[in-house]
């Protein structure tokens, strides 16, 4: 994105799992805001509820304790590939990368929750709990869209008690939230507080709009994956981007925690793997790509990209269709196309209703699951 003039500070949205060493983050996302106001500094009136932070205080305190044993490091090794002749040579074959997660239950299973960016090209998968104990991690699933993944600890001796997934549709603006996790890499265990800034849709990439729940709890690399509690030590989001006004990735007072009602949706997912309806990339539609593809419709969703012998390329799904609806739910986005197959039953069959070349039909695909799984 090219600067303009006399606009603002740019602003960029960085996911934060940092690289052990460099911590490096990757930006996606660059917008311009106007400059701050300078309207002075006021004083504000004495507090008088000491009672009630005193209460808030203990509960915090309270929640910690009886959370942050399940609260852990994880560390990944991915292969790095070479992007000119010098690295190809003599650059490493492979790049260490730390993140956060936390273990929950899922049908009698100890698993890891965290992010998608943290895990998904690693080769290896290390878990560091809260007493030092370090064991192997096998990735169960993950998906991009989402930035959701699954992890499962491998022999795991000893006991641990999961963290209880709270109600993220229930959060409100303004109320107490605590962030948990590992930042840079090196403070193992940190604790944040801070109160829910905002909830809804917020802008979190180019052209791309997102469920979450923002806070200004200081979050900072390598925080990716890390729960975001209420007072009650309840997980009401995980931990996955911030703002910040420079590369450096400063904490602005911005992050964002993706709900985990969202992230609950996609567990039967990643665990079984399905439902699945074989679609890969799609592009939300609008007026502008519309013109450009030369599309009848600028509403619905566009096909990129539909995998040989899945259930949506048996059924006639193509690339460069446009999906409207998917099982009576009208599709808009990403978000709502994940959505509305995650409501699916495997074996069910899903209505699809598409525009082709101005034609409006139905496909009927049968939900199935990854091959593999």
């Amino acid at each position: 994105m090219q600067a303009r003039p006399n606009t603002g500070v740019v602003v960029f949205l960085a996911l934060i799992a940092g690289l052990i060493g460099g911590l490096g983050g990757a930006f996606v996302y660059g917008i311009y805001l106007a400059p701050p106001d300078d309207g002075g500094t006021q004083t504000p009136p004495p507090r008088t509820d000491t009672v009630q932070i005193k209460t808030e205080t203990d509960a915090i305190v309270q929640a910690v304790a009886a959370t942050q044993d399940a609260v852990l490091k994880i560390e990944t090794l991915t292969g790095a590939t070479p992007t000119n002749l010098w690295d190809y040579l003599y650059g490493p074959r492979v790049m260490p990368g730390v993140g956060s997660g936390f273990f929950f239950e899922y049908e009698d299973r100890l698993l890891v929750l965290t992010n998608a960016h943290v895990v998904a090209d690693a080769q290896e998968i290390m878990l560091e709990l809260a007493d030092g104990r370090r064991v192997k991690g096998k990735l169960i699933g993950a998906e991009a869209g989402s930035d959701i993944a699954v992890v499962e600890p491998v022999d795991l001796q000893g006991e641990v008690k999961p963290l209880a997934l709270g109600d993220s549709d229930a959060v409100k603006v303004g109320e107490w939230v605590i962030a948990m996790g590992n930042p840079f890499g090196h403070y193992t265990g940190t604790v944040t507080v801070g109160v829910v800034s905002a909830t809804g849709f917020r802008e979190v990439g180019p052209e791309q709009r997102r469920n979450v729940i923002q806070t200004d709890a200081a979050i900072n690399r390598g925080n990716s994956g890390g729960p975001l509690l209420n007072l009650a030590g309840q997980v009401v989001g995980i931990n996955y981007a911030i703002y910040s006004e420079n590369r450096e990735m400063t904490t602005v007072g911005i992050g964002f925690a993706i709900p985990i009602n969202e992230a609950e949706l996609m567990l039967h997912f990643l665990i079984h793997g399905g439902p699945w309806l074989g679609i890969g990339d799609i592009v939300p539609n609008s007026a502008g790509f519309a013109r450009y593809a030369g599309l009848a419709t600028d509403q619905g969703v566009v096909v990129m990209e539909v995998f040989a012998g899945g259930p949506a390329a048996q059924a006639g799904l193509r690339e460069g269709d446009v999906i409207m609806s998917v099982g009576g739910k009208t599709v808009i986005n990403g978000e709502d196309l994940r959505e509305a197959i995650l409501a699916q039953e495997i074996g069910q069959q899903v209505p699809v209703v598409i525009n082709r070349g101005g034609q409006q039909t139905t496909l009927n695909i049968t939900a199935g699951r990854i091959p593999g799984r």
